[in-house]
Order: structure tokens, then C-alpha cells, then sequence
């Protein structure tokens, strides 16, 4: 019995060479969908359709929408980076920018009963204590009024990363009453650190120590296949109700800081 729903599924998924987003496409290759893959990195899962992506260039991702199915089912958006090494405005053209340009371009396409799932972070948590700055860059709208505002050097009242997180959960919820109206579902997860190409990436400017502070008691990094799990149950069939949900994937860690039990070092709200 095909519980999850995606036997001939067309789904769109981003970020998928590497980790969680790998994991994802990998999972749902063999649950039978039909999986087009964006990337500017090697993919090796075996998708449908693999198309170079850069997700930071707007040319470079209208010439992948122009090549994905006229109607798809799900759309993953895995794609990110973690700052540094990579610069703040990079992290916010790539993480934030270029998944809202690709995510709105690709919102009539995909049909009833579909559904949207991103990657957030624990990072992106304090997205209540930062809305007004929020609200004011997504109201920005379009990829060039964006760009356009990040270099212009703005304070975003947290490092790019945390921001460019807070920025996808906010327009995630803002989103699921709109969507609801047509059937599609739309969510995110807020991953606890996860050992990645991105951690690693991350751990030539940042100790490994001071990153597993932000990890849960359980005293480990995720595996990205414990994320690439969720992801796959949010955008499926047996997630049919839930919409405009940020879910922490992180083994209790944001739960560990609402009791009082650690410290609140990402202003958790």
C-alpha cells in the first residue's frame, strides 16, 4: 500500500548533490516519484531530470523553471548555505531569495493536493523577536527588489544564515492560508545541526565544539537521512492536514529551551 502517495508523483526538488536534500531525492526516487533535480552541484540520485542551478542567479533558475513539468505534485526546497564561509549576501540570495523566486514561480503549477516543504533551521527560531524586519523584506516581493535591499548593507538584527531561516518560516505560515484555498500544503522544518556537507563546510570558520552547543542532549549531530525522512513525510499524502507548520526536527532541543531546561542562546521565542 502506497501510504505516502508518491508512486508517479511529479516533484521538483533543490539542494539535492548533498546532504538532507540528497537524502530526500534518494527516498523519493525509490518510493516510485518522478523526481526533477536542481543543483549547481554533481547530483547523483537518479533523477528524471537533472538541471545545473544556481539558486543565487535569477537567469539561472527562470532557465530550470522553463524546463520543469507544466504540472508537478511537491516541491522540495533544500538548497542552502551556511555563513561564512559563504558571504552574507550569498546566504540570503541562495537560502531565501532564490527558493521564493522558484517557490512563487511554481505555485500554479503544482495541483491540487499538493504541497510545498522547505529547510529552515533551529537558527531561524527567533523569527517572532525579528518579524518586523521580516515582514518588511518580504514585502520586498520580487528577486530584484531583494537583491536590490541586501546590498544595500542592511542590519538584519541576526547573521545572515538565522535570517535568511526566520524569512522562510515567516513565509511559510504567511503562505498556508492562501494556499489552503486551492488544496496545496505548504511547510517547513527546523533542522537541529545536522552532519553535512554544509557542516563541514561550516566548521572551517566555526569550532565543531561551539556548534554542539545548539545541539540536543541526545549529544549528537542529525544524520541527514533523519531529516530527509521528515521531509518526505511533510510533503506526502499521509501529511494530508498539516499545513503552515514549522516543525522542529532537532530531538527536543527547541523543548529543552522553552522549559528552562538549557540556555536560550538563539533568542528562542
Amino acid at each position: 500500500m502506497d501510504v505516502l502517495g508518491y508512486a508517479g508523483k511529479k516533484v521538483v526538488i533543490t539542494g539535492c548533490a548533498t546532504g538532507m536534500g540528497a537524502a530526500a531525492a534518494e527516498l523519493l526516487v525509490g518510493l516510485g516519484a518522478e523526481v526533477h533535480a536542481l543543483d549547481i552541484g554533481e547530483v547523483k540520485v537518479g533523477a528524471k531530470q537533472i538541471l545545473k542551478t544556481d539558486m543565487k542567479n535569477k537567469a539561472s533558475i527562470d532557465a530550470a523553471i522553463a524546463k520543469l513539468p507544466a504540472e508537478i505534485d511537491a516541491l522540495f526546497n533544500c538548497a542552502g548555505v551556511p555563513h561564512p564561509p559563504f558571504s552574507a549576501l550569498d546566504t540570503m540570495m541562495i537560502n531565501f531569495v532564490g527558493l521564493r523566486h522558484l517557490t512563487d514561480a511554481l505555485i500554479p503549477r503544482i495541483r491540487r493536493g499538493g504541497s510545498i516543504t522547505s529547510i529552515a533551521s533551529t537558527a531561524g527560531m527567533a523569527w517572532k523577536s525579528n518579524l518586523e524586519l521580516v515582514n518588511q523584506f518580504l514585502a520586498l516581493g520580487t528577486f530584484d527588489a531583494g537583491a536590490a535591499w541586501l546590498a544595500g548593507d542592511p542590519k538584519l538584527n541576526a547573521d545572515a544564515y538565522g535570517f535568511s531561516k526566520q524569512c522562510i518560516i515567516v513565509y511559510t505560515q504567511k503562505l498556508a492560508g492562501e494556499l489552503g484555498k486551492r488544496g496545496i500544503r505548504i511547510n517547513c522544518i527546523s533542522p537541529s545541526p545536522t552532519a553535512s556537507q554544509f557542516m563541514v563546510q561550516l566548521t572551517k570558520t566555526i569550532p565543531e565544539d561551539a556548534i554542539k552547543l545548539f545541539c540536543p542532549t541526545i549529544g549528537r549531530f542529525a544524520d541527514p537521512i533523519e531529516m530527509g525522512r521528515v521531509l518526505v513525510l511533510l510533503g506526502s499524502d499521509l501529511a494530508g492536514f498539516i499545513s503552515g507548520v514549522n516543525l522542529p526536527v532537532d530531538f527536543g532541543y527547541c523543548a529543552e529551551v522553552a522549559m528552562g531546561q538549557r540556555d536560550n542562546l538563539m533568542n528562542i521565542s
